[in-house]
C-alpha cells in the first residue's frame, strides 16, 4: 500500500483547518440559535458544544442511535483531546453530527427529524433560483463546446457554501483562467467513447450549485452521454447546506413554479426522469460519516464499480477521495485516488489547504503571483478527471 503524508490537523496554528473549528463553527452554531427558537436544554447543550469547541476535551456521543458506535470509533485514537488536537476532517465532520444530538434530531419529541439548518437553506434555494435564472442556458448537443459551458457553470456552482458563512460569492461567468486544473476535454473524450453511460452523481450543496448539477444531470441525459444517473445524497444534515432528498424536491418544485419555461420544462424533465428509474437517489450513511473514501464499505464499493464515471461534487468529497492529508501539490492524483473503483471526474473550487495533481510550472505560478489565501478562498477551481 502507498504510504501516507500526515494527516492535516487541527492543531496546527494559523492553518485554515484550526480556523474553522476556532471561528467558524461557533459562529454556526450561533446562526442555528437566532433561527429557532429551541427550549432551555437544547439551547445550552449547542451553547455547551460552543463552548466546548474552544478548550474542552472532546467528548462522544452519548445517545443511543445506529451511528453511535461507529463515532464513538472513531473518536478512540483521539480520546482525552480537544477539538483543537484533532484530524480536521473527523473533527468537521463530528461537529455536524453533534449538533443533531444537541437538536434531538433522532430522539422522539417536537424536534425530531427538524433540520436545524431548514431556514438557512430555505434562503439559498430561493437565492440560487435567482442565480440559476439569469444565467442558465439550455445546452443539448453533444458538443464539446457545449460539454464545455456547463461544465464550467457546474464548478463555479460549488462556490455556494453556506457552512463557510457566506465566504464565496458567486460568479457563473466561464472564468477559464481561474481552473488551475482543467481536464474537460479527457471528460469529454470519455463520455464519447460509448453513449448511455451509467453514471454516479455525488451531489454537494442546495442553492445555486445543486440546480446547475440538475441542468447537468438533464444535458447528460439529453445528449446520450448518459443513460441513467444515480445521485448519491445525505441522509441527515451535514455541513449546512448539503443537500438530502427533501432539499432536492424542494429545489424542484421552487423550478417548476418558475416563470421561465426553461426553468419550468427542465424541473419536469428531471422529475420524470426519476419517476421512471433513469435518475434514481440514495442516501448511504457513509457519506455523513468522518470515513474516507479509502474506508467505503463493500456494499458501496460494488455499487461504485459498476458505474461508467462517478462525477464528484466540492471540497468536501474531493478530501474524502484523496485523503485530507499534507499532500505535496505536484504528487500525480493518481497516487491518492487511483484506488477508487471507477473512473472520476472532480469539481471543487478551493476551500481548503490541500491540492494534487499540478504541475510544477504551474504551482510555483501560483505561489508567486497569487493571493496568500489562493488555496481557500474559493476564487479558484479544478476540474479533474482519472480514468480507470
Amino acid at each position: 500500500m502507498t504510504s501516507l503524508p500526515p494527516l492535516i490537523m487541527t492543531s496546527e496554528k494559523g492553518s485554515f483547518a484550526r480556523e474553522t473549528i476556532e471561528e467558524r463553527k461557533p459562529k454556526i452554531i450561533e446562526r442555528i440559535l437566532s433561527h429557532f427558537d429551541y427550549n432551555p436544554a437544547i439551547r445550552e447543550d449547542l451553547l455547551s458544544l460552543k463552548s466546548e469547541l474552544r478548550d474542552q476535551i472532546i467528548q462522544f456521543l452519548d445517545e443511543e442511535t445506529s451511528d453511535q458506535a461507529d463515532w464513538n470509533k472513531a473518536l478512540e485514537p483521539w480520546a482525552e483531546k480537544t477539538w483543537l488536537e484533532i484530524p480536521w476532517f473527523l473533527a468537521e465532520t463530528y461537529f455536524f453530527r453533534r449538533v443533531l444530538q444537541a437538536v434531538r434530531y433522532f430522539q422522539p419529541g417536537p424536534w425530531m427529524g427538524n433540520d436545524p439548518y431548514a431556514r438557512l437553506k430555505e434562503n439559498e434555494i430561493a437565492k440560487g433560483l435567482g442565480v440559476f435564472n439569469e444565467t442558465f442556458q439550455p445546452a443539448k448537443s453533444a458538443t464539446l463546446e457545449d460539454f464545455t459551458s456547463i461544465c464550467y457553470r457546474v464548478l463555479w456552482g460549488n462556490r455556494g457554501d453556506l457552512s463557510n458563512l457566506d465566504r464565496f460569492e458567486i460568479n457563473m461567468d466561464e472564468q477559464p483562467d481561474q481552473i488551475v486544473i482543467d481536464d474537460v476535454e479527457s471528460v469529454f473524450r470519455y463520455l464519447k467513447r460509448k453513449n448511455h453511460n451509467k453514471i454516479a452523481y455525488i451531489l454537494d450543496n442546495i442553492g445555486s450549485e445543486l440546480y446547475f448539477d440538475l441542468a447537468m444531470m438533464d444535458y447528460l441525459l439529453l445528449s446520450g452521454f448518459a443513460g441513467s444517473i444515480t445521485c448519491y445524497l445525505k441522509n441527515q444534515p451535514f455541513y449546512v447546506s448539503d443537500a438530502m432528498p427533501d432539499d432536492l424536491f424542494q429545489t424542484l418544485e421552487r423550478m417548476s413554479a418558475s416563470d421561465l419555461s426553461n426553468v419550468s420544462m427542465l424541473a419536469e424533465r428531471i422529475s420524470q426522469a426519476i419517476r421512471a428509474g433513469i435518475i434514481s437517489l440514495e442516501a448511504p450513511p457513509f457519506f455523513t460519516s468522518s470515513a474516507m473514501y479509502r474506508e467505503m464499505p463493500e456494499i458501496l464499493h460494488r455499487q461504485m464499480s459498476k458505474y461508467d464515471l462517478t462525477i464528484l461534487k466540492g471540497d468536501v468529497n474531493y478530501r474524502r477521495l484523496v485523503g485530507d492529508r499534507h499532500w505535496e501539490p505536484t504528487t500525480p492524483v493518481s497516487k491518492a485516488a487511483g484506488y477508487f473503483p471507477s473512473s472520476w471526474v472532480s469539481f471543487r473550487t478551493l476551500k481548503s489547504e490541500l491540492i494534487l495533481g499540478l504541475s510544477h510550472e504551474t504551482y510555483s505560478k501560483l505561489e508567486r503571483e497569487s493571493e496568500s489565501d489562493w488555496l481557500t478562498n474559493g476564487q479558484r477551481g479544478m476540474i479533474t478527471f482519472l480514468e480507470k
